[in-house]
């Protein structure tokens, strides 16, 4: 049985600075904040965020006080080229709760002005939501900040059995809907698709994920994220082994996606729980993907 993680309303449970593609060929400096908060409500089937959540209702304050420590302890360690340093790229800053931003038990509203204080530095702010949770409270946030904000929502597929399997509780026209919304309001969109469910091969894995994006950036979708499944999460109820999924495919998949849609989406992919310890041609891969989840430039792949 999968257990919780020890974490506390005291501190992010992690936050580390990463560079990111920003588009056009460009780059961000990232400054990621996993904030220690109660489990998000929906449960998606093959979600395993829960584990680093907290038992009961998010103190009031409590964020703040997590978004306040992280951006203290990693001001030392900020990329020297951010903006106000030697160069010239943008920070963003990564909000991520496992779950939904502006569900009031999570994130509890009265401490929206708080944190708009604490991220007045930042170009970009990045928070996770579900279409479920209220628009009003979205506004309300929004209100309080002076960077562009981003909403991040896991989509994960538009195969719409994948989606009641996964227990998404939304459906694609729910998704679309939502980044209609955030459309109107200003906000952007980002969306998780996951690559590969029970039971599917290989090819039917990389067919949706391609179908998957090309619909989330039509319908305005600014990044796309590809997260590989994982085993060992929600998906033990399912006899169906979960496809592993190669780097060296992965890497392809991402070089097409990019080509297929173009500078006006970036497209990544989750490298966290894959080994970098392995053959040659997979650290090749691996890396390849690194790369281009920072600044999204294919021609240096292109053999002659």
């Amino acid at each position: 049985m999968i257990q919780r993680n020890p974490v506390s309303a005291d501190s992010a449970y992690q936050a580390f600075w990463e560079r990111e593609a920003a588009g056009c060929g460009k780059s961000a400096d990232v400054l990621t904040i996993m904030l220690a908060v109660s489990a998000c409500p929906i449960r998606c089937t093959m979600c395993d965020l829960w584990r680093n959540t907290l038992v009961a209702k998010t103190p009031p304050g409590a964020v703040p006080h997590q978004i306040r420590r992280a951006i203290e302890q990693l001001h030392v360690d900020a990329p020297k080229s951010s903006r106000g340093g030697l160069g010239n790229r943008p920070r963003w800053i990564k909000l991520y709760n496992s779950g939904c931003f502006f569900d009031p038990s999570s994130i509890p509203p009265d401490d929206y002005e708080s944190i708009g204080r604490l991220v007045s530095g930042f170009d970009r702010i990045i928070v996770e939501n579900h279409p479920r949770f209220d628009q009003g409270r979205l506004q309300n946030f929004a209100r309080h900040i002076d960077g562009q904000l981003e909403i991040a929502v896991g989509l994960e597929t538009v195969q719409p059995r994948w989606l009641n399997r996964m227990k998404k509780r939304m459906t694609r026209d729910t998704f679309d809907d939502y980044a209609m919304r955030l459309r109107s309001n200003d906000v952007d969109l980002r969306v998780f698709l996951i690559w590969g469910v029970p039971g599917v091969s290989h090819v039917e894995a990389s067919r949706w994920t391609v179908m998957s994006a090309l619909h989330a950036s039509r319908i305005g979708a600014r990044h796309i994220s590809i997260v590989p499944a994982r085993r060992g999460n929600g998906w033990g109820e399912f006899k169906q082994p979960i496809p592993d999924a190669n780097p060296m495919d992965l890497a392809l998949l991402q070089q097409q996606l990019i080509r297929k849609i173009g500078h006006q989406t970036v497209v990544t992919v989750d490298l966290w729980d894959m080994d970098r310890d392995q053959p040659a041609d997979v650290r090749e891969a691996l890396e390849q993907i690194g790369e281009l989840n920072q600044h999204q430039d294919i021609a240096m792949y292109q053999k002659p």
